[in-house]
């Protein structure tokens, strides 16, 4: 194959694997109908093995008037906004305040908790024991009101309920202004005063159909035994076990967690399976008393790595991590004097091509060596035309006379392509660039065209401004580059433009950016070797 079409066919390989991957990301997959309803009671049990000394019992539970509704309590920190209700002490709502819901800078805060038909609250507790059971439909009572911490400013909540058979449910919650986890503990007594295993349930619907671009739902994630393991919504529904050292285990959105984090990762047993509208997930420690760490919160680098259970893992950075965790913290190096994610997109791209400018110049260096040598590799066809062996190795001789390197000007190109990948990942991934804004730009997580939208018959379109100007640039740049092969393998990398043109159509405005920088560099250092070389 020659040079230039296996360049071609290499780049445009690449860009498929990305457009392909970026759709997976941004539509996923439909999730299959639901299965037959389950109950909560019929999950798998974990094995109790002793315990050590119980949470300390707070004072007796607070029994609440039959039909009385539950009581609802507020607590708000510079972070979030959660709603806890007595009845069954769950978590009724939990809004982040410095996320918004869409890129719609008057939409409410991001909302963690779905609400949803046949979908029971998160933070249910069922137990083994003579009577496996859990709290489902039963009434706390609760110490403490509503609470509105700064900085550090701690405070707690603890919930208490008793069920028929004398059998006490304690929730403790304690919270702090300074930060997205929470403390959690539960303990689960029997009425002759036996400590029971807990088991904590969260809960998302199961139907994930409808996407939600702002924060598409991934699925169940967990790092057991330190391998991570994500199963889709689909693979979710089916139904899931693990069993070992659990550092956390919850749902996972593009750029949002649900996540417990039990306070002895050992010996410890999680599961997830599908309950008519529900997904519920469970985890089970080995002792008596449930003592975990809560975090709902945003998929930050930095905030997840401070919690030192490597929650950065539920991060899905893709294979070439290695390369897009540095250009990700190149990005946040430059935010702090840019303040606007885009110029810290352009400086990165300005850093990147100063470190590839050797590997550039050369390739393009050796293309137009290959070019020049183009009129003696014809004659040499001609003369040979019926030898195809004798034709090798006459060429090879002329390339080694004239010390040209024939991989010279694709090698370079491949080595390139696992950073492009890593700054695929690290542009389209991360938090950072959620709801980001840079010229007409709304949303560099986002197609450019969503910034400038029209309906047409009825279908919603957009101006994709962007998206054309890179397409024109690499047009601009295949023009100017040297060709060796013969017009109708030019004429296939003239088409490049126009293919490229179409998959950025659907990629984030961030990448868009990226590449028409890297263009418009590019251009400008092949307009500067073909001066020399005149």
């Amino acid at each position: 194959m020659e040079k230039r079409a296996f360049i071609a066919v290499a780049l445009s390989l690449l860009i498929l694997v990305l457009y392909q991957e970026w759709v997976s990301r941004y539509y996923g997959t439909p999730p299959p109908a639901p299965n037959v309803p389950t109950k909560e009671a019929e999950k798998p049990a974990p094995s109790v093995l002793p315990a050590p000394a119980p949470v300390p019992v707070p004072a007796p539970p607070v029994t609440l008037p039959a039909g009385q509704p539950g009581k609802e309590i507020k607590v708000e920190t510079k972070y979030y906004v959660a709603l806890f209700t007595t009845q069954g002490a769950r978590l009724k709502s939990f809004k982040l305040k410095k996320y918004r819901s869409s890129v719609d800078e008057n939409s409410p805060p991001f909302e963690m908790v779905q609400s949803a038909p046949g979908v029971p609250l998160p933070l249910g507790v069922g137990w083994q024991g003579p009577a496996p059971s859990d709290d489902a439909g039963l009434r706390y009572g609760v110490q403490g009101g509503d609470l509105n911490l700064t900085d550090d400013a701690k405070g707690a909540l603890v919930f208490q309920g008793r069920t028929p058979d004398g059998t006490t449910i304690t929730k403790s919650f304690t919270f702090s202004g300074a930060t997205y986890t929470i403390a959690m503990d539960v303990s689960v007594k029997t009425a002759d005063g036996q400590s029971l295993a807990p088991q904590i349930f969260i809960t998302d619907k199961s139907d994930h159909s409808i996407v939600n671009p702002d924060a598409k739902f991934e699925g169940y994630i967990a790092l057991v035994d330190n391998k991570i393991k994500r199963e889709s919504p689909t693979e979710a529904d089916k139904g899931q076990e693990f069993t070992g050292d659990v550092a956390w285990a919850g749902f996972g959105q593009t750029y949002f967690l649900f996540a417990l984090l039990p306070d002895n990762p050992a010996h410890n047993k999680v599961w997830v399976h599908q309950a008519g509208a529900a997904l519920i997930a469970g985890i089970a420690g080995p002792s008596g008393d449930g003592r975990y760490t809560m975090f709902i919160g945003p998929k930050d680098l930095d905030t997840l790595k401070s919690l030192g259970r490597q929650l950065e893992k539920s991060i899905d950075i893709g294979h070439f991590g290695f390369i897009s965790v540095p250009l990700l913290y190149v990005l946040h190096f430059f935010q702090r004097f840019t303040h606007s994610y885009g110029l810290d997109i352009i400086l990165l791209t300005i850093l990147i091509k100063l470190l590839m400018a050797p590997l550039t110049h050369k390739s393009y260096v050796s293309m137009k060596q290959m070019q020049k040598l183009q009129p003696q590799m014809e004659k040499l066809k001609e003369r040979y035309a019926n030898d195809k062996e004798k034709l090798n190795k006459e060429i090879m001789e002329l390339y080694r006379r004239n010390g040209v390197n024939p991989l010279g000007g694709c090698l370079p190109m491949v080595l390139q392509f696992p950073v492009f990948y890593g700054l695929y990942n690290a542009l389209s991934t991360p938090i950072e660039l959620r709801h980001a804004p840079f010229l007409w730009i709304k949303d560099l997580s986002k197609p450019d065209w969503q910034s400038l939208p029209f309906e047409f018959a009825g279908r919603h379109l957009g101006v994709p401004i962007l998206t054309i100007l890179m397409g024109a640039s690499m047009f601009l740049q295949q023009w100017m580059t040297p060709s060796a092969g013969d017009p109708n393998q030019r004429k296939m990398m003239m088409i490049m433009p126009l293919l490229f043109t179409f998959m950025f159509v659907s990629f984030p405005a961030g990448l868009t950016v990226y590449w028409l920088v890297n263009n418009i560099l590019t251009i400008g250092q092949q307009y500067w070797i073909n001066r020399r070389e005149r």
